[in-house]
């Protein structure tokens, strides 16, 4: 686990300040070169490695800080830089984080527009001292909570590695358009004690809305513990919930266990799948829900724990309360807000999203560099069910760039169970702008169709007559800074 693992939210939020005071795009890279905050464009790109030779990566390998004003030049750093011809960057100024004189990570202003640039030319200097500034804070709280944790009980050294990963509302793909409700409602509980039960189809990605109500709240710098109740045995589930005294049964630890409840003190628990725990068990995840308190197996004191619950779904649970095969008060107990997350076929305007990014995902990843989709095919994949969802999306998008022969996926690319007579499908009408919107399906790459989407949605929110215009209203509405909003509107050409 990196040294940014556990401040994630700080870093997100602070990146995101500092872009609104400066009017310039901020990024930050781990010391594996993976991006854990960014603005702009660059937050979409939040969990993926940075290009190999890029500047940020040679900063990593050098230690020291850095400028660049014209990334094509011959003698610039970024010469090495794969993306080197894709890149938009004007302007960059690097600067390296260090704790207690170990690297951990760079963070970095950049500039995308002549103005940017010219700005950062005019204030090199004062724009260096600031980031040494803000390395210097990052590096405090790193040691900040390297004290809290010496002072606090050893149970993180428990926690597993993934426990600190950090996921953003803004990060979901489809937050500005199929999982808007979603998000809206999402956004009203991250800070409440209530227990989140979230619904939808297997490969929906209900763990990563759970870790972003989890991001985004006040448990945020505490653990998130997930579960998932299909894949535990029943004959062990108990004990990794709940956790055992010293030998409790054969084969236990002397010194005893703690559970998961116990491990996700102060924090978040994530009960994947939790209309598959045994009838048997019920009433002590109800009794947990209820008093707060957990009792081991083999125990006879009562272990209070002060954890968020959230639960996840794809199972009919009133059938179940209705067949006795769920209990109807832990129904209730778990049902106090409930999120639904539709599925890829009710928001196929999202498709296209999922593409992209998992395009740019495995291009980096093979190193295929940049790809692009036919868009004859790219009709077909919006039509598709995708019943296996994102999850599905993914793993077909993963053999298609392993199958590409050159820049462009083609049919011959497809998996074999997706292999179809490439018809036009009757769904295109239904979309948005129907046929009649070439950027969305027709013709450009497949960014150029993307930021199709991108603009209809300006387009409805800017022209309707519920908003008046009322800018601030909007980004709200869509989840996003006044700031990108702004950028946004420019980069489309709207007033």
């Amino acid at each position: 686990m990196t040294e940014f693992a556990h401040i994630r939210t700080f870093l997100q939020g602070y990146a995101e300040n500092i872009a609104q005071v400066l009017g310039l795009d901020v990024t930050i890279l781990d010391e594996q070169g993976i991006r854990v905050s960014g603005t702009g464009y660059y937050q979409d790109l939040i969990g993926l490695p940075a290009p190999e030779g890029s500047f940020f990566r040679m900063i990593l390998q050098t230690g020291q800080p850095g400028i660049i004003y014209d990334m094509k030049k011959n003698e610039s750093q970024c010469m090495s830089c794969k993306f080197l011809h894709q890149c938009r960057e004007l302007a960059t100024i690097g600067f390296p984080v260090y704790k207690r004189e170990k690297m951990v990570g760079v963070i970095g202003v950049i500039g995308f527009s002549p103005e940017q640039k010219e700005e950062m030319v005019q204030h090199t200097e004062k724009l260096m001292t600031f980031l040494q500034h803000t390395s210097a804070l990052i590096e405090h709280k790193l040691l900040e909570l390297e004290e809290e944790r010496k002072q606090g009980c050893n149970i993180q050294e428990e926690l597993p590695d993934d426990a600190g990963q950090a996921v953003y509302f803004a990060q979901l793909i489809g937050a500005e358009t199929g999982l808007s409700e979603v998000i809206r409602k999402a956004k009203k509980v991250v800070g409440s004690i209530s227990t989140v039960l979230i619904r939808g189809e297997s490969g929906t990605g209900k763990e990563l809305l759970a870790r972003a109500i989890h991001s985004e709240g006040n448990r945020a710098r505490h653990p998130f513990i997930a579960v998932n109740c299909a894949a535990i045995p029943e004959t062990l589930l108990e004990s990794e919930l709940f956790g055992y005294v010293g030998g409790a049964f054969t084969g236990s630890r002397r010194e005893g266990k703690p559970g998961k409840f116990e491990l996700a003190h102060q924090g978040t628990i994530f009960l994947d799948e939790v209309g598959d725990i045994p009838l048997s068990l019920q009433p002590k995840l109800l009794r947990v829900l209820q008093e707060r308190t957990v009792d081991r197996v083999g125990g006879i004191k009562p272990v209070t724990v002060n954890v968020r619950v959230i639960a996840a779904t794809h199972r009919d649970l009133e059938s179940m309360v209705r067949e006795g095969t769920f209990r109807e008060d832990l129904y209730y107990r778990l049902n106090v807000i409930p999120l639904r997350l539709p599925p890829l076929r009710e928001r196929r305007m999202d498709v296209p999203l999922y593409l992209q990014h998992f395009l740019h995902k495995y291009g980096t990843l093979l190193q295929k560099g940049r790809l692009d989709i036919e868009p004859h095919l790219l009709e077909h994949l919006t039509c598709y069910e995708w019943p296996g969802n994102i999850r599905q999306l993914e793993n077909a998008m993963e053999y298609m760039v392993n199958m590409a022969e050159d820049t462009v996926i083609r049919v011959a690319d497809l998996p074999e169970y997706l292999e179809q007579p490439m018809t036009l499908p009757d769904c295109v009408e239904a979309q948005p702008g129907g046929r009649e919107d070439e950027r969305a399906f027709g013709f450009g790459s497949l960014e150029e169709r993307v930021a199709g989407y991108e603009r209809r949605i300006l387009e409805h929110y800017l022209g309707s007559p519920e908003w008046g215009g009322d800018k601030a209203k909007i980004a709200e509405e869509l989840q996003i800074s006044l700031s990108t909003l702004y950028r946004k509107m420019e980069r489309h050409r709207l007033d």
